[in-house]
């Protein structure tokens, strides 16, 4: 019997201008099926980990409550820094708050239904908090599970990457086709682990574009012949964020350390949790005191762009804290050396050696025109073919728009339901 379905796929990474006839001939044809979505915006920061969990809840940070893609917890003396990437975070989160996301997933929200399908080739983290509550069928390489977390085995042979890309791909539509869930979302590395590895614009990003745009033509041959079965499908193709180049490393704890600011180089009374092209910095004991020294000063380095004080993230849907100060790290005008526009500084911890390797290439995390600039074009009834939408979207009205589509309420949610005329 034939059901709405919704079919989300994420090209982890990818920027809109990177979208043509001759690099990505099956996206172009797409956004000409559909409707284009010209100002698509991410969150703050613009990074994978915190954007899966408000793609899959429909909520700001401040919400859903997972901050970035690095989170600092308290400990004595100050905070500790947790890579939410890593498997081991899952429990340690669970562990410190009691629990996990705020709000529910869109997995959550259609269990009663026909379920949801996730196939994600993204850091653990990623793949794990897009589904917090284990309510749909997973596959990825760290854990697959039935809903209610029970192992599928054997374990998928999905490395991050093209080779992974191209795997989960395969199972992705073989179970679509077989038995469709009423949400699948299929989410890619690529184009974004080579964007990081290779500057943009390179021969190996513009490979890794064209075998991304391989797998959603893929995709997208299988929900035709879903719709000639009788589903009514959405098909939604996007990314959490874009990319822009590197223009230098710095090692922020580093220079706060040499500043005076630190107590000890590795210290917890102030760390900074990198995201990539921004960073959060947190205070703890003695070092709070120093916070608006601390900003004064970084309105002074020529890294460093906006300041917010903690106190003012809520503005960016982020969580507000009173011991936190967040950077923007500097951006400039220009292209990089292969006259892709988009430049920033990026942020580590301590490393006085990823200068030259990065330098070129892409990087995401904070407010830059490009990194928060994502993509999206969505096929299916209520979104004309040919339509260029101007006015501002946001990712999280990714499950609004699902639930829309699927005729399911629509509360708790931070984001609106895109067509109709309502685009956010």
């Amino acid at each position: 019997m034939s059901h709405p379905i919704v079919v989300t796929v994420i090209c982890d990474g990818n920027r809109p201008d990177f979208v043509s006839e001759e690099t990505t001939p099956h996206m172009a044809r797409l956004r000409k099926a559909g409707t284009w979505f010209a100002d698509h915006r991410g969150i703050f920061p613009s990074a994978t980990r915190a954007s899966s969990a408000s793609i899959a809840t429909g909520c700001w940070p401040v919400s859903h409550g997972l901050r970035g893609n690095m989170v600092g917890l308290p400990v004595a003396g100050g905070h500790e820094l947790h890579d939410a990437g890593r498997p081991e975070f899952f429990d340690t989160y669970r562990n410190h708050f009691g629990r996990l996301l705020l709000r529910p997933s869109l997995s959550a929200r259609v269990a009663e239904l026909h379920g949801a399908l996730l196939c994600s080739n993204v850091s653990p983290g990623a793949a794990w908090f897009h589904d917090a509550d284990a309510h749909a069928e997973l596959y990825h390489r760290e854990l697959s599970y039935r809903p209610g977390r029970v192992p599928l085995l054997p374990p998928i042979d999905a490395p991050a990457g093209a080779v992974g890309d191209a795997v989960l791909t395969e199972k992705f539509i073989s179970i679509l086709l077989e038995r469709p869930p009423s949400v699948a979302t299929l989410w890619l590395s690529e184009p974004d682990k080579t964007m990081h590895a290779f500057p943009l614009g390179s021969p190996q990003h513009l490979a890794a574009l064209r075998a991304v745009d391989n797998h959603v033509g893929a995709v997208a041959e299988a929900v035709a012949r879903l719709r000639d079965r009788g589903h009514d499908v959405l098909l939604m193709v996007g990314s959490d964020h874009g990319h822009e180049s590197v223009t230098e490393v710095v090692p922020v704890e580093r220079r706060l350390f040499e500043a005076g600011f630190k107590t000890e180089l590795e210290s917890p009374d102030l760390v900074v949790a990198c995201q990539g092209s921004s960073a959060f910095i947190h205070f703890g004991d003695d070092a709070l005191n120093r916070r608006d020294e601390v900003a004064d000063w970084l309105g002074q380095q020529s890294w460093a762009g906006r300041i917010i004080r903690g106190e003012d993230l809520a503005a960016l849907g982020q969580i507000p804290a009173a011991d936190v100060l967040a950077v923007d790290m500097a951006k400039s005008p220009g292209s990089n050396c292969n006259g892709i526009p988009g430049l920033t500084v990026m942020a580590v911890r301590f490393s006085e050696d990823e200068d030259a390797v990065r330098r070129d290439c892409g990087m995401h995390g904070g407010l830059g025109r490009y990194e928060t600039n994502p993509t999206l074009m969505i096929v299916g009834n209520g979104f004309a073919a040919g339509q260029v939408v101007t006015t501002e979207s946001r990712i999280i009205d990714l499950a609004p728009t699902a639930l829309h589509h699927l005729g399911l309420p629509q509360d708790g949610l931070d984001g609106v339901a895109l067509g109709g005329g309502n685009f956010g």
